[in-house]
């Protein structure tokens, strides 16, 4: 099938990846990345109030074009707030109590029983990772955790919201493998390894590598 017509090609359009910003240092992977921190370039007009109603001066732009008053959409008060109304509100509905039993039912059922169900799926994780001992496992798992919340950091300071059926933040030299290479939290977690990318894709991917150890350190030396 050909091409649609008027549509055009990265090398037709003259845009490449990664790509830097007009105003400032930063370096987009994406087009994703690129549209969301232009974002952050945007003149706030002084009488702009929050968007989530608390009446205070906005002074950011969200990734959904909203302004708030906090970089951090859910630490405005007035979004807090709300969200725990409509929380205990959903709760207070007709047959709230059922629907709780239920859920308590099904988790119960989940757990309770199930220690060699469980140790099963553990032992399976293990192999299919590598990790073959519970210990490998156990310390695997306080590096991952580690690693991810810095690069959520990352995310969150650069302006990004992330959400579980939205956006991402992924490494390209993937934890698992960053693990099997020894590489400290400072180098898996640099800029040259981090990307935002649609939730459905950076779930397939799993733990794939894009690039190499070798790859990574050569992308952070170029940056320095």
């Amino acid at each position: 099938m050909g091409r649609p017509k008027g549509s055009k090609n990265k090398h037709q359009t003259g845009i490449f990846y990664p790509r830097k910003c007009n105003h400032c240092d930063y370096i987009s992977n994406n087009p994703p990345m690129w549209h969301y921190h232009k974002q952050t370039h945007d003149v706030i007009s002084p009488n702009q109030l929050c968007e989530q109603g608390c009446g205070k001066p906005a002074l950011f732009k969200n990734t959904r074009g909203r302004y708030t008053c906090c970089k951090i959409t859910q630490h405005c008060d007035a979004y807090t707030q709300d969200h725990s109304t409509r929380i205990k509100q959903h709760w207070e509905r007709p047959n709230s109590s059922v629907r709780k039993e239920n859920a308590k039912k099904t988790f119960l059922q989940h757990c309770a029983g199930n220690e060699n169900a469980i140790a099963k799926l553990k032992e399976t994780k293990r192999k299919k990772s590598g990790l073959l001992t519970p210990e490998d496992a156990k310390n695997y798992r306080h590096y991952a955790r580690a690693i991810r919340q810095r690069a959520q950091m990352w995310a969150t300071d650069n302006g990004y919201e992330l959400g579980h059926q939205t956006y991402h933040v992924d490494h390209k030299l993937s934890i698992l493998d960053a693990w099997n290479a020894n590489l400290p939290a400072e180098v898996v977690n640099h800029p040259a390894n981090l990307q935002i990318l649609p939730a459905k894709e950076n779930s397939s991917k799993g733990s794939t590598s894009s690039i190499t150890v070798e790859q990574l350190y050569e992308m952070i030396t170029k940056s320095v």
